[in-house]
């Protein structure tokens, strides 16, 4: 099309008519909750594909500082949608945050710890008395309290480290710390740099931390003034995700497009670890994305136990599944 327009500028033909999807678009902006990783991929392979573009959006990405920026950043209407850790966004809305849960991400948490097992780690308890890394708006902080007594460990008994999301795995490598909180499908980036002998980690899942994991969200405002927004968004957004299930290099390569400096092989193992905390018997049956009660109900009380939350909620008020467009897991 570019040699084409080039042809017909030179030959003097002033009128040019873009195709008609490229018309009209709402600009629309997506809070990421970190850097582009292999869990957003999904995303760029639906705005490659166009799918955004066929529900009239303009997708915008923006690169984010942790789930509580990405929540801060939908409540202040700088963002349509966000990607955030569902405690996080509980958190924010028992703060008075006027955010909704309206799809989720992962349908397993995928939150985690990774440390060098030479350091004689093996359990919860072993950590008391260490140095932990975690960014300042990491969703992990949010949920190290739950953790922390849910396995018997004082929370204070452990202190949690500042750091740059891109440092976790180097202040790790180097010995400052015992371990770093990162989510568990970014365990080949530390594998690559720890070594497979030598990495050890710790699924926030299987130490009793049994609640939902990232979600898109989005403002009050939006879902009872433009409800079609969040519909199309929806739908675009998990068209995407099972393209990525059947195409995962192609997802990456659509990543790796708008992306510079992506280690496309680390990237691609990522993702399959990802697909199966996305893809799960729950998402198979009622379609990607969908949120049961009873289990937003739990990750409330999970958050509640950390002590985060400024006032009780209820599940109902926190996620809707009104808009969501009930897209097929693959099988």
């Amino acid at each position: 099309m570019r040699h084409l327009l080039k042809s017909v500028l030179v030959a003097g033909v002033i009128a040019f008519a873009p195709p008609a999807i490229a018309q009209d678009l709402k600009v629309v902006t997506l809070q990421l909750n970190w850097f582009p990783l292999a869990d957003h991929s999904p995303i760029y392979f639906a705005r490659e594909r166009g799918y955004y573009a066929e529900e009239g959006i303009k997708l915008e990405i923006v690169r984010g500082q942790g789930s509580g920026d990405a929540a801060q950043k939908v409540d202040l209407g700088r963002a349509e949608f966000g990607i955030a850790d569902t405690p996080t966004v509980l958190t924010a809305i028992s703060k008075d945050a006027d955010l909704m849960v309206v799809g989720m991400v992962y349908d397993k948490a995928a939150n985690n710890l990774f440390y060098r097992k030479s350091d004689g780690i093996e359990s919860p308890k072993d950590l008391i008395g260490k140095k932990i890394a975690a960014p300042p708006g990491d969703s992990h902080r949010f949920l190290w309290p739950s953790f922390a007594k849910l396995n018997d460990v004082n929370p204070d008994s452990v202190t949690l480290v500042n750091i740059k999301p891109e440092g976790k795995q180097a202040i790790v490598a180097s010995g400052q710390v015992a371990g770093s909180f990162d989510l568990y499908t970014n365990k080949s980036v530390w594998e690559k740099v720890l070594g497979k002998d030598d990495l050890g980690n710790m699924l926030f899942a299987d130490f009793g931390v049994a609640l939902y994991g990232h979600s898109y969200i989005t403002h009050k405002d939006i879902v009872a003034n433009d409800p079609k927004l969040v519909e199309g968004f929806l739908r675009a957004t998990y068209k995407g995700w099972v393209d990525a299930y059947n195409e995962r290099e192609a997802a990456i390569d659509a990543l790796a497009k708008d992306v510079d400096g992506i280690d496309e092989v680390t990237y691609l193992a990522n993702l399959d670890l990802i697909m199966d905390l996305v893809i799960t018997d729950r998402s198979r049956e009622y379609g990607m994305g969908w949120i049961l009660p009873d289990r937003m109900a739990e990750t409330i009380k999970l958050t509640a136990a950390g002590g985060a939350l400024g006032r009780e909620l209820n599940a109902a008020d926190v996620f809707t599944n009104d808009y969501n467009s009930k897209v097929k897991a693959p099988e």
